[in-house]
């Protein structure tokens, strides 16, 4: 009764948030008062006859990355415009693939999702992977209309995909403290956001696999919002993590619930199902934390593609009392012929990798030296 009262709170909550957020659109549009809008695309993927491409439609607030030399007040007023997005709902957007086109109005949210099928296996090398959107409507004259979205699309010689969480799994974010969470959130920048040691290493170890050709894919599912995507990918780049499609949440209502977006597990679930259902031929290695519910949602998984997963590595961020949990997951894990580790260092995963033949020795010694040289920052 009292998750079912909270639930209802939240939906309460988001939609009055939505709600003024529409008046609030509706008076800018009225009276002429927006800022120029553009789309803004987001890592998509694809496989030999399928690809799918997710953005949203804002004003362009013009977020600059953390200037060492500026304030935390000019900071906090850049982060104010990352979550107070002002999106562009029921606008018309084109997406161009292929010789192909599709036309969609984006969300109340200002999001919008093209899938393209085809019966034919794709010619990427003609093609490209890259999808054009356009705006086929426009508030300004000063608005920009064109931008192409890039898609990730395993090749031949693809060894596995690597799915992995964000938060205290691969940057240090500490959800279970609430006040270092907030001065993450509103003081540091992707360059402040610390890694964990050697998690850089490892990952792109992964992606190049034993043969070190560099193409495993990368998928990150996240419980963080779409708001934070454009710092998630700074916070890559600055780090040297490989890249890949990202699925986020949304912080507002379903356009057509009116509910609050899925929540916790069910919107990762969902997530991942929608990656493995696209790769039914592809193995893949599962990383997440124990301080949310990253162990279960991979074993939830791993019990409906029991042929598909092959390892899941779990980093230990939690009392002892939640690690007896994990540990009674892992057992179940074993029991279906899959491998879980719960562990501290991302240098044991590594070692584990090197033994399952996922990684080369030599990568083995390049993580090892980046723990240490991370260790000491």
């Amino acid at each position: 009764m009292k998750e079912e009262l909270k639930e209802n709170l939240k939906n309460a909550v988001a939609r009055a948030e939505h709600l003024l957020s529409m008046a609030k659109f509706n008076f800018k549009d009225r009276f002429n008062l927006l800022e120029p809008i553009k789309i803004f695309p987001f890592y998509g993927f694809g496989n030999e006859h399928y690809v799918f491409i997710k953005g949203r439609v804002l004003e362009n607030e013009k977020v600059k990355q953390k200037d060492p030399e500026g304030s935390d007040w000019q900071h906090l007023k850049d982060t104010y415009k990352r979550f107070e997005t002002d999106e562009i709902p029921k606008i018309k957007v084109k997406a161009s693939f292929a010789g192909r086109e599709q036309e969609m109005q984006t969300d109340e949210e200002g999001f919008f999702e093209f899938e393209f099928n085809f019966d034919a296996p794709i010619d990427y090398n003609k093609h490209g992977k890259k999808v054009k959107l356009e705006l086929l409507e426009t508030k300004t004259d000063e608005d920009e209309t064109e931008t192409e979205g890039v898609i990730f699309v395993p090749d031949k010689d693809t060894e596995f995909g690597i799915i992995s969480d964000i938060d205290d799994t691969v940057m240090v974010s500490r959800i279970s403290d609430l006040l270092a969470r907030l001065k993450l959130s509103l003081f540091d920048d992707a360059s402040e956001r610390t890694p964990f040691p050697g998690i850089a290493a490892f990952l792109r170890a992964l992606q190049k696999g034993k043969d070190e050709k560099g193409v495993n894919p990368l998928f990150f599912v996240s419980g963080s919002e779409w708001n934070l995507y454009d710092l998630l990918i700074n916070f890559f780049k600055y780090h040297d993590i490989p890249e890949g499609p990202l699925f986020l949440k949304n912080k507002g209502i379903g356009s057509e619930e009116g509910r609050i977006e899925t929540k916790g597990s069910a919107h990762k679930i969902e997530r991942i199902r929608h990656v493995l259902d696209n790769y039914p031929h592809l193995k893949f290695i599962c990383i997440g934390d124990s301080g949310e519910k990253d162990p279960e949602t991979y074993y939830e998984i791993l019990k409906e593609y029991p042929s598909q997963i092959i390892g899941i590595y779990i980093r230990d961020v939690t009392p002892d009392e939640r690690d007896k949990e994990v540990k009674e997951i892992k057992k179940k894990v074993e029991a279906m012929g899959a491998e879980m580790l719960l562990l501290e260092e991302t240098y044991t995963a590594a070692k584990h990798a090197l033994k399952m033949n996922w990684i080369s020795e030599d990568q083995l010694e390049d993580i090892k030296r980046e723990c240490e040289k991370d260790s000491k920052k």
